[in-house]
């Protein structure tokens, strides 16, 4: 992916400049129309002494002429103010100096390099500010920039940057500046390759207790997986015909109203989630072996549609996706883990490792059970009526368990093992 942008054109003072211009390192000429960048330029040309200091006005009045001779134009006061794009490599080789813009990182509380205009062979050095408050622009003369940073600049690339309060400052910038001046100031990439190449294998290194066993020989303890989460998210769709842009559109959103998780243990099957008690069936008795707790939760044909709800509702402070595997259209595998907790929950779909396409040859093939296919009001409940409907506690009646469009009405057997099973739970 990249990114193009350009400076906006550099005119008058903006509000946000009050936290700036209180820097003695920061130097300011307060003026009404755009010629902010020339009056910054002007303390290179005329710099405050101790026996002269100029008035602004004075420096204005010379700045109007720097900017009569390099630009070969009379200032007007309608000057839109200094572009950085078609104006900038004009100005630094008529002056023949050095342009370093800074800009204000309101986040992190501290000025930082961002743009570096060379001339080759001038030592003539313009640091200057540059503030933007979304719809303006200014800039403003920097007169020490490692008192304002807090970081000394290489003086030949002038890209590499060294903490002032780093007790190793001398040693890190002698040996880099060595270097530099070998290198002409350019910087050189250089790939140093391993002495012995290591295979690439993500799956053996970040599995920590998979390493060990193949370090010490001992796969033969590795446990696979036998103890998971099964998921199955019931969802409905929701008709929303909105417009982003001109030419995308969100037809509809899906909104989940039943969830089924199963989890299975080397003892039992329960229905809740357990991931506690799967992790301590992977536990291995020898504690020298490192544990890797990753607990599996499985879905089937969940890569598409269950991926997007399960981003939507764990989205929290809680909760980061620590690995991510993914193609074009699919989410083939997240791992998510709670920042509180060292257990992951590893969400798989079944059908990207499996041939088997329908769930019904799953189950006999890979559970050793039986398929049963639920009894559900698919078409009374929607995405009007869902909350009410499910938290009721009286019984569905027979009818809503019609399908209308197939033309399929439920059994009198069917519906007694309904009324059988609903006796388990306090509403429907």
């Amino acid at each position: 992916m990249f990114f193009a942008f350009r400076y906006p054109l550099a005119g008058a003072a903006t509000p946000s400049l009050k936290q700036h211009i209180k820097r003695k390192e920061i130097y300011y000429v307060d003026y009404k129309v755009n010629l902010c960048f020339w009056t910054a330029y002007s303390f290179i040309r005329m710099p405050n002494t101790k026996d002269k200091r100029w008035k602004d006005s004075s420096r204005i009045a010379e700045t109007k002429h720097f900017f009569n001779r390099v630009m070969r134009q009379e200032f007007h006061d309608n000057y839109k103010g200094f572009d950085f794009v078609n104006d900038i490599g004009n100005f630094i080789n008529i002056e023949q100096v050095n342009e370093h813009i800074y800009i204000y990182e309101s986040d992190l509380l501290h000025y930082e390099l961002t743009q570096n205009y060379i001339v080759n062979d001038s030592d003539k050095q313009l640091n200057i500010i540059f503030t933007n408050d979304g719809i303006n622009a200014h800039i403003m003369y920097i007169s020490d920039v490692e008192a304002l940073t807090g970081f000394r600049y290489c003086n030949i690339c002038h890209k590499q940057a060294f903490r002032v309060g780093d007790s190793n400052l001398q040693i890190s910038m002698g040996n880099h500046l060595k270097k530099c001046q070998k290198n002409g100031g350019k910087n050189i990439i250089k790939v140093i390759l391993e002495r012995f190449s290591k295979p690439f294998v993500p799956h053996i290194l970040s599995n920590k207790t998979y390493k060990y066993l193949i370090a010490n020989y001992l796969t033969n303890l590795f446990k696979s997986t036998q103890y998971f989460i099964k998921q199955d998210i019931e969802i409905l769709e929701k008709n929303i015909n909105e417009k982003f842009g001109d030419s995308s559109q969100v037809s509809a959103t899906l909104i989940p109203y039943a969830i089924a998780l199963t989890v299975k243990l080397a003892s039992l099957v329960k229905v809740a989630i357990r991931r506690m008690q799967v992790k301590n069936d992977y536990k291995y008795k020898n504690e020298i072996i490192p544990q890797y707790y990753e607990v599996s939760v499985i879905g089937f044909n969940s890569a598409k549609f269950d991926t997007s709800v399960l981003f939507k509702n764990l989205k929290s402070k809680s909760w980061v996706i620590s690995k991510y595997l993914r193609s074009s259209t699919i989410a083939k595998k997240i791992v998510m883990k709670r920042k509180c907790s060292i257990i992951e929950l590893r969400f798989i779909d079944f059908k990207i490792y499996s041939m088997q396409n329908r769930l019904k040859d799953a189950v006999r093939d890979f559970g050793n059970g039986k398929y049963q296919k639920d009894r559900s009001p698919h078409e009374f409940v929607n995405v009007n009526n869902y909350i009410d409907e499910l938290n009721k506690s009286e019984l569905f009646l027979r009818d809503p368990f019609d399908n209308q469009l197939q033309k399929k009405n439920l059994s009198d057997a069917k519906y007694k093992d309904y009324l059988i099973e609903t006796v388990k739970f306090t509403n429907r």
